[in-house]
């Protein structure tokens, strides 16, 4: 049973089964259920069978993406043809990396920016004054850490002062994140109830709050590092 096949990272190309002949895309012919190609109109939500919004349900995700992985998993095609076994690949590599994306609010976000643009997220370069000023704060901790660290450690009393100093920061982040996340929520509810055509306005908000993610994301890591690094 051969079947036209695209590479696994495209997945994408409408393709004809030539066990039967019956056009499709998808996961399996519809008339004698061989494994097909994704079709290019497979963007990570609908690969995963979840709705194209800013939010969605962490665990209808995690179970669709497991039900789905089993259903094509290459161990199923282990002695079908190689070119059978190279889309099983595909696949199992393509739900992995949408999976992972779609978890993540902050790359969730970003892809879909990417969907309702056409184009690539634009990479952060400044979020709000508040986070701005916020960030610059907690990485003048952690640079004064980091001195500390290559002078030699300090003594105990200044390490541990500095680690709660940076704990402290590190909460104070965790709160920003979640006040983000809630705008996420309140504009996922405006974006559901919005025709798609009148979406520009909600992309432009989904843009500033994918700044602020990643701005506080990468303050995270620099803050569980540096932390680490005193203990």
């Amino acid at each position: 049973m051969k079947h036209e096949i695209s590479d696994p990272e495209d997945m994408g190309q409408k393709v004809k089964c030539l066990s039967c002949g019956s056009p499709g895309e998808g996961f399996f012919c519809i008339d004698c259920h061989t494994l097909l190609p994704l079709s290019k109109e497979a963007d990570y939500f609908t690969l995963l069978e979840v709705e194209k919004r800013p939010l969605v349900d962490p665990e209808r995700l995690k179970e669709n993406f497991l039900k789905i992985s089993e259903m094509v998993h290459p161990d199923k095609y282990y002695n079908a043809p190689q070119e059978a076994r190279d889309v099983a690949m595909g696949y199992s590599s393509l739900l992995n990396k949408a999976y992972s994306t779609l978890k993540d609010p902050k790359e969730r976000i970003r892809y879909l920016i990417s969907l309702e643009t056409d184009k690539e997220a634009p990479v952060s370069s400044r979020a709000s004054a508040g986070t701005m000023e916020f960030f610059i704060e907690a990485s003048d901790v952690c640079h004064e850490a980091d001195v500390l660290q290559k002078k030699g450690g300090g003594g105990e009393n200044e390490r541990r002062g500095l680690r709660d100093r940076l704990q402290g920061l590190k909460k104070e982040s965790q709160k920003k994140w979640e006040n983000v996340l809630r705008e996420i929520e309140t504009l996922d509810t405006e974006w559901m109830a919005a025709p798609p055509e009148n979406r520009k306005p909600l992309v432009r908000k989904l843009m500033g709050l994918s700044h602020e993610l990643s701005y506080l994301a990468k303050l995270q890591s620099m803050l569980n590092e540096m932390i680490v690094a005193l203990s």
